[in-house]
């Protein structure tokens, strides 16, 4: 006979359980209800810690397999998949699209593959900007001389829009940005 102190510790067990699966869905269930399905992997060579400079300051940001300055990159929709998810934020009343839009603007970035001067790079945007990739910033990873030594140092390219106009340069340490 099964006394209460190992009923009690039964339910916990299968209550902790039942939050995990409910909690583990629900993820799932809010990535992919604006189609966030695929994580987008990074070029091994954009991958690291790199330093720049904004505003006469020295920034840093981080990029890693699946995310950019820790938010996710997942791989862009295809047209009919964007297409059906357009009609369905704009069916949603205000408030619930705004709030959508707000998380899906801070928590996950779409991106996709780019070459800069076939050099492999990538481009990342938000999941609401209108044109897409286009409007995006681009990341590659070039050799670029120092002017202090005229040595070749890892160097990433940012770049803006679908033209890919020069931003900055990033560099692996912070003695680089000039």
């Amino acid at each position: 006979m099964i006394n209460l102190k190992n009923k009690l510790i039964i339910f916990m067990t299968t209550a902790l359980f039942m939050l995990a699966i409910i909690v583990m869905g629900k993820n799932r269930v809010d990535a992919a209800s604006w189609g966030a399905k695929n994580l987008f992997t990074t070029p091994k060579k954009t991958r690291g810690t790199w330093y720049y400079k904004h505003e006469g300051k020295i920034k840093k940001l981080k990029i890693t397999t699946h995310t950019f300055n820790k938010i996710k990159l997942y791989k862009m929709l295809s047209s009919n998949k964007a297409i059906k998810w357009t009609k369905k934020l704009a069916k949603a009343d205000k408030k619930s699209r705004y709030k959508l839009a707000q998380k899906v603007g801070t928590s996950q970035y779409e991106a996709t593959d780019f070459k800069f001067h076939k050099t492999p790079g990538f481009a990342a945007n938000g999941w609401l900007s209108s044109d897409r990739a286009d409007s995006g910033h681009t990341y590659v990873a070039i050799k670029k001389k120092d002017k202090s030594n005229n040595d070749k140092v890892d160097a990433l390219r940012v770049g803006n829009g679908a033209d890919n106009s020069f931003l900055y340069y990033c560099y692996k340490s912070k003695k680089l940005v000039k």
